[in-house]
């Protein structure tokens, strides 16, 4: 009992190790090992480990940031900051609601949908939407939106009942299996879904521009979203964008949805927001949802105690300025381009690796047991955390991809996300323990080269 742990840590059988100090693109543990953190820690360390710029900067403000509560005040940080973010957004981004994380965010914008259809007098109108092989939180609502039947399964009673169509996952893709190519009938599935439902009760539909960790990468045909946007107009439901992982800069431009041309009515942000910094995460909405709102009641039936608190406002400003001035909003681009370069070669080295996709720094390695048929690797096998286990044994951390619902809980990738500041050189101490440890677990499971 005295040397038990104080804190419920997430998995009580492994404390993780104490990590005292960040600097770029490592961290470094109370034993003195350094890691290099080619996952941004889930994705969110946009502006690089150690930016002790942001730090002094807030205690150099002193008094001017003290806590207000969002209902009864606001601040200067989060007016400048809301600024900051529609000055970069979509053009028809009107307004910006913070919150402290991405779960928060996504339900915020479950809850403002719903309102937003009853304030026109259409309270039939309530059910989301969304696609399997999706992530979008882990509250109760937010987790009845994702499509991640690991995470769904031990909480199923307490779900809320909630719609999933197909991904546009191509290269596993009953609809395109036999045709050659993308045929867009995973866009077609959301009209499917919505007269299924009903017109007349569905408020949204989520998704992810391009997807996480439930299936790291996936990047649908570039006419996917504009079939969406025409549906949810054709049947009035609304399109919520969650770019909390791959928004912010990590696809290479400051809004992921913005490489389709397709303007969402609602964007939720999180993570690369605050860089890990401070809780931090927003819902953007349009200018069409927000002037229901204006002619209408006014007031959205919502809060947290923590919506848009200062200090952490304050400190996603200081990110902003920091990827503004380092042109951290599209240098993923360009990384991302040469990382992706070293991945196809590396693929020709190893037969497991089966697909390799992504935009920018958001990237997903997918392994099989036969690059033929495309056939995953037995859940017994263990690939993907032998995988994570051998990178960390060289000091390099990596997400591991949830097992994917399509393929009966199996189904074995990995997500590359490292910080907005990679260097060239990190990228390559990246690949080559990649390479290696590849080959430690091909020899452990008896896989061929």
């Amino acid at each position: 009992m005295k040397n038990r742990p104080a804190v419920f840590y997430r998995d009580l059988n492994n404390v993780p190790p104490t990590i005292v100090r960040g600097e770029g693109c490592y961290i470094e543990d109370s034993a003195g090992r350094r890691y290099l953190d080619a996952s941004a820690n889930a994705g969110v360390v946009a502006v690089g480990h150690g930016r002790t710029e942001i730090a002094r900067a807030l205690a150099e403000a002193g008094d001017r940031v003290t806590f207000v509560y969002n209902a009864t005040f606001t601040h200067p940080w989060q007016e400048e900051l809301a600024r900051a973010i529609l000055g970069i957004a979509p053009s028809n981004m009107a307004g910006v609601y913070f919150v402290s994380g991405g779960s928060e965010a996504n339900e915020s914008a479950w809850k403002l949908a719903r309102q937003y259809h009853v304030e026109r007098g259409k309270a039939s109108k309530y059910k989301s939407i969304s696609r399997w092989q999706s992530y979008h939180g882990v509250t109760l609502a937010t987790l009845s939106l994702s499509g991640r039947p690991s995470w769904r399964n031990l909480y199923a009673p307490l779900l809320l009942p909630v719609t999933h169509i197909a991904p546009p996952y191509e290269y596993r893709c009953a609809y395109c299996r036999s045709s050659g190519g993308c045929t867009l009938q995973c866009a077609d599935d959301l009209e499917r879904a919505i007269l299924q439902e009903g017109p007349e009760t569905v408020a949204a539909f989520f998704a992810e521009p391009v997807v996480g960790t439930s299936a790291t990468g996936l990047v649908p045909h570039p006419e996917y979203y504009g079939c969406v946007r025409e549906i949810c107009d054709k049947y009035d439901v609304l399109f919520v964008a969650d770019e909390v992982l791959c928004g912010y800069g990590r696809t290479g431009m400051p809004f992921a949805i913005s490489a389709w041309n397709v303007e969402p009515d609602i964007i939720t942000l999180g993570k690369a927001l605050a860089s890990g910094y401070a809780p931090l995460a927003a819902m953007v909405v349009s200018e069409k949802v927000r002037e229901v709102f204006a002619q209408g009641t006014g007031r959205f039936v919502h809060g947290l105690t923590y919506s848009g608190t200062p200090s952490a406002c304050f400190v996603g400003l200081q990110v902003f300025e920091i990827m503004q001035r380092e042109n951290l909003f599209t240098r993923p681009a360009e990384v991302g381009a040469i990382l992706m370069g070293m991945l196809n070669q590396l693929a020709g080295r190893h037969a497991v690796i089966g697909d390799i996709r992504g935009r920018g720094l958001l990237v997903g390695i997918e392994f099989v047991a036969d690059r033929r048929t495309r056939e995953p690797f037995p859940e017994r096998v263990g690939f993907t955390s032998r995988v994570v286990k051998a990178l960390r044994d060289r000091d390099v951390l990596v997400a591991a991809g949830v097992a994917q619902s399509n393929l009966g809980g199996h189904g074995d990738h990995i997500q590359l996300s490292p910080p907005f500041v990679v260097s060239n050189a990190e990228i390559e101490v990246l690949i080559a323990a990649l390479d290696t440890s590849l080959s430690e677990v091909e020899s452990q499971t008896g896989v061929k080269e």
